[in-house]
């Protein structure tokens, strides 16, 4: 571990375009004497590879501040500012998106930066507060005429209300409020200093995409982790993996770059969604649903299906995937009359590479849907059959190799299947496309009963075997 300056520990450098900042508390430090080795858990787990890592440090200290006579604490509006210069200041600008990883104080600084900076907001993709005050601590008013930061932390006081007020007309559900990033506020459980509903509660009423989180420890061991195993590490990996695999394209770095890109998107076309083209319309519906906004995806998507297949499509999606969770028949049923209506105008077009996207999804809803495993597979290889030829008329594209693979996996074809599998990987789609493909793949090879297959499409999306 070095110090690139005073107020900034750089544990990993290896100019990704994603990094981690672990963010102190009250009198702590950016060095190992408040996280331990947690830095090190994430650095040396190759799932996180193309995270890169620092420790931030700031002005704090347990004395009475001399208001006036030389120097003092800065108060923590302060500190979110100070926060706000290093991320957009070298080296931390230079990151297409960061995650957050704050402990106690901390975790207020952060959430104050988030909501009086906008192009912070942006960049940040994940969010994790540690035994965070997030709604004051009661014992603090003892103290708060003797230090600035104290102060911030009491209960009701007037930077805490104030804190939670904002958060709740910027990020909060209400009128369709959304948070950006990804967020979770974890207590330990046993953390007499800060209580669970200091630390929980201000998130489990108005922030339902919010994660609230037990690990066990007292205040400081929910940050100090004695191995990679503890609960409070295991819970910052999967939540920087997320969906994405071990190695490979599909990584939690890349998907966390794919989500600021996402809620880019929305700020710039939800404001004028009425006046979008057609593509536009579906990037802005893409990214309303990677942010769980699925009732509003699907509403915008519905304006816009009339003059567009590929609309057509992406709301014919959604409801597929809303099927495949909830099992509701209607929305199997109009996925599929979507697809078959997408599939003949494409047709009658001569647009190839429109007609093999809907066939093979055709070939799909007939394949999940069907009452009987024989009428199904038939019903599937003879749509995947037309699919085929179409394919042969399009372009080599990366989705022309995914469909093709699609369509031979319905055939019983599972080598040459792999084999174009392997060339849509080669192409680079983005993690939201690979996530797809993969899930549709595993899919199809489980209601064709190729069991094989399923753990030859482990090895070639994820890197596992």
């Amino acid at each position: 571990m070095t110090k690139s300056d005073t107020h900034l520990v750089e544990h990993r450098n290896n100019r990704s375009d994603t990094a981690v900042v672990f963010i102190h508390g009250f009198n702590g430090d950016a060095s190992s004497g408040t996280w331990g080795d947690f830095p090190d858990y994430v650095r040396n787990n190759p799932a996180l590879a193309n995270w890169d890592i620092y420790s931030l440090g700031y002005a704090t200290k347990l004395s009475i501040d001399l208001v006036g006579l030389w120097e003092a604490c800065p108060d923590i509006s302060k500190l979110a500012c100070f926060l706000h210069t290093c991320c957009t200041n070298p080296p931390l600008d230079r990151y297409k998106s960061l995650a957050l990883v704050a402990h106690s104080m901390g975790g207020l600084v952060v959430q104050r930066a988030l909501v009086d900076y906008d192009d912070l907001a942006r960049v940040v993709s994940h969010v994790f507060l540690f035994g965070t005050p997030s709604g004051g601590l009661a014992k603090a008013s003892l103290f708060k005429m003797l230090n600035r930061q104290v102060r911030d932390m009491v209960r009701n006081g007037p930077f805490v209300k104030d804190l939670r007020y904002r958060w709740v007309l910027r990020f909060g559900d209400a009128a369709g409020k959304t948070l950006p990033f990804k967020f979770w506020a974890v207590a330990g459980d046993r953390d007499e200093f800060v209580p669970a509903g200091s630390s929980l509660e201000p998130f489990r009423k108005h922030f339902s995409q919010a994660s609230v989180c037990v690990v066990p420890g007292n205040h400081l061991d929910i940050i100090k982790p004695l191995s990679s195993n503890h609960l409070s590490a295991q819970l910052l990996f999967k939540g920087l993996q997320g969906t994405a695999g071990i190695s490979g394209p599909w990584t939690g770095a890349a998907v966390a770059v794919e989500s600021r890109e996402f809620v880019n998107a929305i700020e710039l076309f939800e404001p004028h969604q009425e006046e979008l083209d057609t593509d536009a319309a579906t990037l802005l519906a893409l990214a309303l649903e990677s942010v769980g906004r699925s009732k509003d995806a699907m509403a915008l998507l519905e304006k816009y299906k009339g003059s567009s297949t590929d609309a057509m499509g992406v709301l014919a999606g959604r409801l597929k995937r809303r099927w495949l969770v909830e099992r509701r028949a209607a929305d199997a049923l109009r996925a599929r009359e979507l697809y078959a209506e997408a599939y003949k105008i494409a047709e009658q077009a001569g647009d190839h590479a429109q007609a093999f996207y809907h066939g093979i999804n055709i070939a799909f809803m007939d394949l999940a849907y069907s009452s009987t495993r024989t009428e199904a597979k038939a019903n599937a290889s003879r749509m995947a059959a037309k699919v085929l030829l179409h394919c042969k008329s399009a372009k080599p594209e990366k989705w022309r190799f995914a469909t093709e693979a699609e369509a031979l996996l319905m055939q019983g074809e599972s080598a040459a299947a792999l084999g174009r599998y392997k060339a849509y990987i080669e192409e680079c789609p983005s993690p939201r496309e690979l996530e797809s493909t993969y899930m549709q793949a595993k899919k199809v090879a489980d209601l064709m009963g190729l069991r094989c297959v399923k753990d030859q499409l482990d090895s070639l999306f994820l890197g596992i075997g």
